[in-house]
C-alpha cells in the first residue's frame, strides 16, 4: 500500500463548474492484471479507454492514479512480476507514460512478501520494470523512494506524495515515511490553504467509508484491510482527500464518501466487487458475491478554476456513470467544505424505508415468498426474511428459516433500474406458517414490518 497525494485547486465559488475543468485524473484500483489476454487484462484496459473518453468532454484526461494491487498473483507466487510487464503493456496500449502520466500505489498483491520490512526492496522491482518514463514526474529524490517509499510528483501543477507501508495486521507506514508526509502537508497547506490535497492509499484509513469497518468482523486479523496510523497526520488537514482501495466495495453506496476532519472515497475495483461480511443470500465466500465479476467501477476526479472539486462515479461494466457526482467546495478556514457528506449529520436526516406489499404462496413442501422493491429516498440495502411455524394452540411459534438478502444497487447505475421485485423459495414441511419482512437502507434506518401467513402442503 502506498499513499499518494495531489494538491489542486484555488479558492471561492460554491459549486463545482463543469465549463472551467482545468485538471481530469482518472483514479481506479485493484486492477488485479494476471496476463495479457485475459478477462482483468480487459477490464482494466476499458476503464482507461472509458476515463479517457468521458474526460475529452471536460478538456481532456491530464493523468492516472491506480490505488494498488495492480498485479494478481498471490504474495507468494513470483509469476506477479511478469504481471507487471503485462500491465505495462495493458496500459502502453492505450496511453503512452510520457504523455499520460501514471501514479501508483504498493498493494499487498504487489509485492512478494506483502507488507512487510521487504516491501521497498521488492518495490525497486516494480520500478525497474516500468522504467524511467513512469518517474518523470517525480521531484523528489530517488533515496527516498528506494528506501522508504515516499515520492514527490507533480502533474499538471498538482503536488502527488506517495508514502507506503512496511507491514500488515495491522498495516503500518515507517516512522521516517509518516514523518515526511506530515512536514510535506504543512508545507503545501501552509503556502495553498484553500487548495485541495488527496491522499491515496490500497489499505482504508479505519471507521470512514463503507467498508472500512471490515476488520471488525472479517476473521483474518486485526488490520488487515484498514490502517490507523495515518489518522493522526490527515486529521491535521482538512484539506485532505483520502483515496483507498483493497476492499472492491461498490461506488453505489451513499457511504462511499465521508466527511470528517478530512475526506474520504472508496475506488471500488475495476476486477470485481466485494462486500460486507454479511452472511447474504448468494455469497460465493465471506465478502464476495456470486455475480463478483459482473462489475468493474472507479472514478474521475475533476477540479474547476475556483478549486472545487468533482468525482464522477464510473460504471465501466455498464459503460456509463453511478447517480450523481460528488462534489466539494473548495477547502475553507471553518470547515464548511466538510458539512456535505457527514454520515453522522446525513444519518440523522435519513428517511427510513417502506414496505407495501408480501405475498406468500404455499406449495408442496415449499413457499414462494414475493414482495415488491421498498420505496426510499434512495434505496433499500439489505432484505431480511423470517418463518415461524404456527403451532396448533395458537402459540409464538418457532423460526424456522431466515434469509438475508443483498439488494441489487451495485448492479445498477441508478436506484431506479434496480429490481422492482424479488422472490425467495424456502424448503419446509407441511403445515402453517408465518412470513415477516423488513429492510434497513444504507444508514441502518429500519422500515415498518410485513407479516403474511401461509399452509405448505
Amino acid at each position: 500500500m502506498t499513499a499518494v497525494l495531489l494538491l489542486c485547486g484555488a479558492a471561492s465559488a460554491k459549486d463545482f463548474n463543469p465549463r472551467k475543468v482545468v485538471l481530469n485524473l482518472a483514479v481506479i484500483s485493484d486492477t488485479h492484471v494476471n496476463g495479457y489476454n485475459t478477462v482483468p487484462a480487459y477490464k482494466f484496459r476499458s476503464a482507461l479507454i472509458q476515463e479517457r473518453d468521458y474526460a475529452e468532454k471536460f478538456g481532456g484526461l491530464d493523468g492516472v492514479v491506480v490505488v494498488g494491487d495492480l498485479a494478481d498473483s498471490p504474495a507468494w507466487d513470483i509469476k506477479k512480476y511478469t504481471e507487471f510487464n503485462d500491465w505495462k503493456r495493458l496500459y502502453q496500449s492505450v496511453f503512452s507514460p510520457k504523455d499520460m502520466p501514471m501514479v501508483f500505489t504498493v498493494g499487498n498483491h504487489d509485492v512478494y512478501h506483502e507488507w512487510s520490512e521487504r516491501t521497498f526492496e521488492e518495490a525497486q522491482k516494480i520500478y525497474k520494470i516500468l522504467g524511467p518514463d513512469y518517474f518523470l514526474t517525480d521531484v523528489d529524490t530517488p533515496e527516498m523512494r528506494d528506501n522508504f517509499g515516499c515520492r514527490h510528483c507533480i502533474i499538471g501543477g498538482c503536488h502527488i506524495l506517495s508514502v507506503t507501508p512496511d507491514g500488515r495486521n495491522p498495516v503500518i507506514y515507517p516512522k521516517e515515511s509518516i514523518d515526511w508526509l506530515d512536514s510535506q502537508l504543512k508545507a503545501i497547506t501552509e503556502k495553498e490553504p484553500e487548495k485541495y490535497v488527496i491522499v491515496i492509499t490500497h489499505a482504508m484509513i479505519y471507521g470512514t467509508i463503507y467498508g472500512s469497518l471490515l476488520d471488525d468482523t472479517y476473521p483474518k486479523g486485526k488490520g488487515y484491510w484498514s490502517t490507523k496510523v495515518l489518522t493522526d497526520v490527515l486529521k491535521k488537514y482538512p484539506q485532505a482527500v483520502v483515496f483507498g482501495g483493497h476492499l472492491h466495495f461498490p461506488l453505489n453506496d451513499p457511504r462511499s464518501i465521508w466527511q470528517g476532519d478530512f475526506t474520504v472515497m472508496g475506488t471500488a475495483s475495476t476486477r470485481y466487487m466485494a462486500i460486507d461480511n454479511g452472511a447474504y443470500d448468494d455469497m460465493g465466500g465471506l465478502t464476495i458475491m456470486r455475480d463478483r465479476d459482473e462489475f468493474s467501477q472507479g472514478l474521475l476526479l475533476q477540479f474547476d478554476k475556483k478549486g472545487n472539486m468533482r468525482a464522477v462515479r464510473m460504471d465501466f461494466y455498464n459503460q456509463t456513470t453511478i447517480g450523481e457526482p460528488w462534489t466539494a467546495r473548495h477547502p475553507v478556514k471553518d470547515g464548511s467544505h466538510l458539512a456535505k457528506y457527514n454520515h453522522q449529520a446525513i444519518a440523522t436526516a435519513n428517511k427510513a424505508p417502506v414496505l407495501k406489499d408480501l405475498k406468500a404462496f404455499g406449495g408442496e413442501n415449499k413457499v414462494k415468498v414475493v414482495w415488491s422493491a421498498a420505496g426510499d429516498d434512495e434505496f433499500a440495502h439489505t432484505y431480511f426474511l423470517t418463518v415461524k411455524a404456527l403451532p396448533a394452540d395458537g402459540g409464538e411459534g418457532a423460526v424456522v428459516a431466515t434469509r438475508k438478502v443483498l439488494a441489487d444497487f451495485y448492479r445498477a447505475p441508478k436506484p431506479s433500474q434496480m429490481k422492482k421485485t424479488w422472490t425467495r423459495d424456502i424448503s419446509l414441511e407441511p403445515g402453517m406458517y408465518e412470513v415477516s419482512l423488513y429492510c434497513v437502507d444504507s444508514w441502518g434506518a429500519e422500515s415498518n414490518v410485513l407479516t403474511q401467513k401461509f399452509k405448505v402442503l
